[in-house]
């Protein structure tokens, strides 16, 4: 077993500690917005957030061992939270892992449905390997995949209603395809490239994206894609009114610095975008964060620190109303009664 694991005889009072050290760690803008969550909400964030983490990095670090023997990991950390999440205790001793089966009880107290883990993990596995997204579906299918299905397992810990199901989708979505627009070098180091191929089918990816005309290329890619993570933002703003108030302005602060952290690479420009992976510094964070708390009419997802961003590449295939409306009924319902 890997060393992601938690073993069972960790105490509650550890684990907590445990989950909420690796949000603090790893997610410094979302462990920012996530200060401000209720106690309680914010303790099941950190355990949904260090499960996430522990799963994707099975997919994503060699230095954890080979793929096979990785994705059997993850299998068992999957096979863990999910009959944590059944009610089953009994069997767990001999593949057990403490985090997982924590994760398993809070996705059963919210009610959330099975099949979101499920899909969740589906997705993670899907992306284990070397890949090259074709076209924008298929982008927007990844994303869905391994960061709308957060979302369906945020909503009812938010307070949330089901019928704010699709903007609960929207937003991880959006907050998903800014990440893809800040890691195109990481991500082509591993094989992967989730710029599409429709949008330049005469584009060709190295493992480094050392070539200049293969970066500029690339990086009006960055811009498009973060033109459709706009629209994705924009369609989860509605929605946001049907989060209680005190959960509703922490991701009302999470939205804004994921989106300013996409209008930051716009502002920035191509040649100080491929210098390394952007943030936003400690002093940025905490002006939108400021902004934000005093003006919430400021905290709306599409709030940033270089405000509208400007961009002619807009999306023109597939929109987020477009793809959300269309979403499957088996993808949606994501919720069941509480246990």
């Amino acid at each position: 077993m890997s060393a992601v694991l938690t073993p069972l005889s960790a105490s509650p009072d550890e684990l907590a500690r445990r989950a909420q050290a690796v949000m603090d760690r790893h997610a410094r803008t979302f462990a920012s917005a996530a200060l401000f969550f209720s106690p309680a909400m914010r303790a099941d964030a950190a355990m949904l957030y260090a499960f996430a983490r522990a799963a994707d990095d099975l997919c994503d670090e060699e230095s954890l061992g080979p793929l096979d023997e990785r994705l059997a990991t993850l299998e068992a950390l999957g096979r863990c939270a999910a009959r944590a999440q059944e009610g089953f205790q009994e069997d767990l001793a001999d593949s057990g892992d403490a985090m997982a089966a924590a994760t398993g009880q809070v996705l059963r107290r919210h009610g959330v449905h099975p099949h979101v883990l499920h899909h969740f993990l589906s997705a993670l596995r899907d992306d284990a390997r070397p890949r090259r997204v074709k076209t924008t579906d298929e982008l927007l299918q990844f994303a869905f995949g391994v960061a709308g299905t957060v979302g369906q397992m945020m909503l009812p810990m938010l307070g949330a209603p089901a019928e704010a199901e699709r903007y609960a989708i929207a937003l991880g979505m959006a907050m998903q395809l800014t990440n893809v627009a800040r890691d195109v070098q990481e991500d082509a180091l591993r094989g992967r490239c989730y710029l599409p191929t429709e949008w330049d089918a005469d584009w060709q990816q190295d493992d480094g994206l050392d070539g200049s005309e293969q970066r500029a290329r690339a990086f009006t890619m960055v811009q498009r894609l973060l033109a459709v993570a706009d629209d994705f933002y924009a369609f989860a703003a509605p929605g946001l009114a049907a989060i209680p108030t005190r959960n509703r302005r922490a991701v009302r602060i999470a939205a804004a610095l994921y989106q300013a952290i996409g209008h930051k690479i716009l502002k920035i420009g191509p040649a100080q975008y491929w210098q390394g992976r952007v943030c936003l510094s400690r002093m940025e964070r905490g002006s939108l964060i400021l902004r934000t708390v005093l003006r919430p009419e400021m905290g709306q997802p599409n709030a940033c620190l270089a405000g509208k961003a400007e961009s002619g590449n807009r999306p023109d295939r597939t929109t987020a109303r477009d793809f959300l409306l269309r979403l499957p009924c088996g993808r949606l319902s994501g919720l069941r009664a509480p246990a």
